[in-house]
């Protein structure tokens, strides 16, 4: 019997807030601003923060922002509002970096060396055509960085074997009972974690902030490396006082009854590879009046589609199922497709 998948809704939220101790939009909103952005934007395009507070607080000359991407499949247009995202951090003045992540999904996704290889730099072409700039900021793959994967062989000596089993995905029993996953957390899928905590460690060592951006499903491999650095003593050549902190996306509910969006679930969500058609369809066949529930709206405020006062605008014609909201949707699509036709 297939594994029921974890929905990503408001109560999952706030179990993940109990749990962990983060900021949320109903608890705690961000009462500061990110490059620019002022706190009831942040609280409409993200979800919540960990120490992101603290981050700003860093002169801007230390501190770096960074996320990044399994190198599984063709991106979907949440990945593509994640790249999205980091161009505007990027354009309000802060240090960016994305990492192509081609080992990982080698190791975590059991994808070819080769495949992974191509898709990292289709993946460097899209982020830059979508305005990230490769000059100002760090747009790298893993296999080529040698230095992080010394980095996370140093690391080896100060983690645990629950540390790993802590750090599984809530959805790891889905993706598992669909084939997407070893289902136990293998030396292979160890190596995959181990490798994303190096990429924020690495950062630790020529920064005194690393902010990391990634979706609430994630929010363990942060802890992850949180407490693999704690344990630092003097015999690591690494420094672990710098700060780690995120800030964390919602999760896009994905079509077709999936709890998100995914490169790694065919049907979850609209990819580069969706003809216009198919965009418009899935598009224009939501219906629903509640935009907390609605895929649409969900990538609307998640990708840099238009303002976030025109955003306020689209919502109330959401919950009022107006023709303006039908308009709205007509436009999303042509969006869309431009973003899709970005794809190399």
């Amino acid at each position: 019997m297939s594994t029921p998948p974890v929905f990503y809704s408001e109560d999952y939220y706030q179990n993940v807030v109990r749990e962990f101790g983060y900021d949320t939009f109903d608890l705690r909103r961000f009462d500061f601003s990110v490059a620019g952005i002022e706190r009831d934007e942040l609280n409409l395009r993200y979800l919540c923060h960990h120490s992101a507070d603290r981050f700003v607080t860093t002169d801007i000359r230390r501190r770096i922002i960074t996320t990044g991407f399994g190198m599984s499949g063709p991106p979907h247009m949440a990945s593509a509002s994640q790249i999205m995202k980091m161009v505007r951090l990027q354009q309000g003045g802060e240090a960016c970096q994305i990492v192509l992540g081609d080992m990982d999904a080698y190791n975590g996704r059991t994808r070819s060396y080769g495949f992974t290889r191509e898709l990292a730099e289709r993946f460097r072409t899209f982020a830059t055509r979508l305005g990230f700039d490769d000059a100002r900021g760090v747009l790298r793959d893993q296999a080529t960085s040698t230095d992080v994967l010394t980095t996370m062989y140093l690391l080896g000596r100060y983690t645990e074997d629950a540390d790993f089993d802590a750090a599984e995905e809530d959805n790891h029993p889905y993706y598992a009972s669909r084939g997407l996953v070893d289902e136990t957390m293998t030396f292979r899928r160890r190596l995959s974690l181990a490798l994303m905590a190096a990429d924020f460690v690495s950062l630790g060592q020529s920064h005194d902030a690393v902010l990391v951006l990634l979706g609430v499903d994630e929010h363990k491999y942060v802890r992850f490396a949180q407490q693999v650095k704690e344990r630092f003593d003097e015999d690591i050549p690494l420094r672990g006082d710098f700060l780690l902190s995120a800030i964390y996306t919602r999760m896009n509910l994905g079509f077709h009854g999936h709890p998100k969006s995914s490169k790694s679930i065919p049907g979850s969500g609209i990819t580069v590879e969706s003809d216009a058609d198919e965009i418009r369809r899935l598009v224009t066949s939501d219906h629903t009046r509640e935009p907390a529930l609605s895929p649409v709206f969900q990538l609307m405020y998640q990708m840099t589609y238009t303002s976030y006062e025109e955003l306020m605008i689209i919502h109330q014609s959401c919950r009022e199922g107006s023709r303006r909201w039908d308009t709205e949707k007509g436009r999303f699509v042509d969006f869309l497709v431009h973003v899709k036709e970005l794809w190399p």
